[in-house]
């Protein structure tokens, strides 16, 4: 009978969870665009989410692409994904969310990043055109909050 119960209320939960997570015109919003280029000192460390054009593609030391995301006037940054993508390539607009972060640490395989000063970690993708949507296991926090329309938190 006590498993009956929590099977029960495993499945009203999940059923709660995925109704409070619907995709609706306000979800997946962004908070960067480049005029926040000059602020990129002010906002590292923070969460930001943005639409991009896949310029160049490398492998990060994870395995997993990192990508040149041009965001117009000749303005990009260097963002990597926290997991697969084996959809988008080279052309795609995709829109992202991660942490921005400064650029250290580089091992020689990544002298593409020299001269950079700030990347992206980014813990969720969304391709609208191919309806791609890829987010981190284990951020479903995150993956909630920008479903419902907001910036996730941290």
């Amino acid at each position: 009978m006590k498993a009956l119960q929590v099977l029960i209320l495993t499945i009203i939960l999940t059923s709660y969870v995925s109704a409070q997570t619907k995709v609706t015109t306000e979800s997946f919003p962004t908070n960067f665009s480049t005029s926040d280029f000059e602020n990129l000192k002010k906002l590292n460390g923070d969460i930001i989410a943005f639409d991009g054009t896949i310029k160049k593609e490398m492998l990060s030391r994870n395995n997993t692409p990192f990508y040149y995301l041009e965001l117009g006037e000749e303005k990009g940054i260097w963002t990597t994904l926290m997991f697969k993508n084996d959809k988008n390539e080279i052309g795609d607009q995709i829109r992202v969310v991660g942490y921005l972060n400064k650029v250290k640490d580089l091992r020689p395989e990544e002298n593409y990043l020299n001269g950079e000063k700030f990347m992206v970690i980014a813990f969720g993708l969304v391709d609208f055109k191919t309806e791609n949507f890829l987010f981190l296991g284990g951020a479903d926090i995150q993956k909630k909050e920008w479903i419902e329309g907001k910036i996730p938190t941290q």
